[in-house]
């Protein structure tokens, strides 16, 4: 069976059983309610009705410093980033059915302009025309392809100007596509190797996914899966090779009306990558075709098309990344650098993410001599707060 085949089989599988979980099997206990990350603390029946008494009263001691907090003055920079987010995101249709009913306008508009022109009436087909545009506007991805188009187009005949303009165009409609926003910690399961985690970063427009912990075939601070999701890329591609696409990208996943409701979109878009598997040790390690599924801003996965082997990927929750990394050892995150004070905005990038970095370690320092001092009685997980005798504020440490 052909790879072209054997991936179409496996996505007509995919779409029929309306998103199913395996080999990813998230027991549905452990999402929080809120569906934005993973909880590593499912409630156990076991517990005893003191501890229960004592989790609650730690709760309550604890919630007593948000109580009544006024809001933080924002920074003048912070404010204007934030209304120009908010300026950019409302030209745009986002993610969802909203986009795919925008399309499909799109498509009938293309239809009334051909008629018009084959009919040679200028006044529909001029009228056809600008409707056409005026919708094509509002489609971040359509745009994103267009300006990066005009931008290659006008730098290479020498206009600066022009070129820098299309490129910032093309910037604001990239920041409203969730497949350029997935940066970040991500949990997943790989099979029988349990959960791990990895970091998605950029390079240009190409997604890499790097293992944070990893397991006997693929370590941790190896690559386990990439997308090149430049869209001029998928447009050569696509020119190349017509039997394999139709139009620019793949076409995207077709949900039932269960699968529909369950995930909040008809449809769900995919894009040509690369995974990486190898045998235990890290033996013969090569590459592979893949798919990189985008569900949302939420959740995304990564198929290993030759082996029909699909992995599913959430946010985790900041106690079940801690946990990862303490269990699986956080040495590559180690540095000698410290800080007196923290870093502001207008420090580099790198600089922030080292003090991030920083943050996580003494989380977890701390967290674990708390623990252990639990353990033999000596305080409880929330000894870095306390309240003064003669007040009733809580302070931390």
């Amino acid at each position: 069976m052909t790879t072209s085949r054997l991936a179409s089989v496996f996505w007509l599988a995919f779409a029929s059983s309306a998103l199913a979980f395996a080999p990813v099997s998230v027991p549905s206990k452990t999402l929080s309610s809120t569906g934005l990350g993973l909880s590593p603390f499912p409630s156990e029946s076991g517990k005893s009705n003191n501890n229960n008494n004592n989790d609650q009263q730690s709760d309550e001691r604890r919630l007593r410093e948000f109580v009544n907090l006024e809001p933080l003055d924002q920074p003048d920079i912070r404010r204007q980033r934030l209304a120009e987010d908010d300026r950019v995101r409302s030209q745009y249709v986002s993610f969802g059915d909203d986009l795919w009913d925008l399309r499909t306008q799109m498509d009938d508009l293309s239809v009334q302009l051909l008629n018009a022109i084959s009919e040679g009436k200028d006044s529909k087909e001029e009228e056809a025309r600008e409707k056409l545009r005026q919708v094509e506007q509002k489609d971040p991805e359509l745009v994103y392809m267009l300006e990066i188009s005009s931008h290659e187009e006008a730098k290479k005949d020498g206009r600066l100007i022009d070129a820098q303009m299309h490129y910032d165009k093309a910037i604001e409609a990239r920041s409203c596509l969730p497949q350029f926003n997935l940066e970040g910690l991500w949990v997943g399961k790989y099979g029988s190797h349990g959960d791990e985690l990895i970091n998605v970063t950029y390079v240009g427009d190409t997604l890499i996914a790097t293992k944070v912990t990893g397991d006997k075939n693929v370590p941790r601070g190896e690559i386990t899966f990439q997308a090149d999701l430049h869209p001029m890329r998928h447009l050569e591609h696509a020119n190349k090779n017509k039997h394999t696409f139709k139009g620019p990208f793949l076409q995207p996943i077709e949900l039932t009306d269960k699968a529909a409701r369950k995930w909040g979109t008809r449809q769900l878009p995919r894009y040509m990558g690369m995974g990486q598997v190898a045998e235990e040790g890290f033996i013969n390690h090569q590459w592979m075709e893949g798919q990189l599924i985008i569900i949302g801003e939420d959740y995304f996965s990564f198929a290993w098309t030759p082996i029909q082997q699909q992995i599913f990927f959430g946010r985790p929750s900041p106690e079940l990344a801690l946990k990862m990394l303490r269990e699986n050892g956080v040495s590559p995150l180690r540095t000698a650098k410290k800080w007196e004070t923290p870093p502001s905005a207008e420090d580099d990038m790198q600089t922030q993410m080292e003090f991030v970095a920083r943050c996580f370690e003494v989380s977890d320092e701390v967290q674990e001599d708390h623990l252990e001092m639990a353990e033999v009685g000596g305080s409880d997980g929330y000894g870095c707060i306390f309240s003064p005798e003669d007040g009733d504020e809580c302070y931390f440490e």
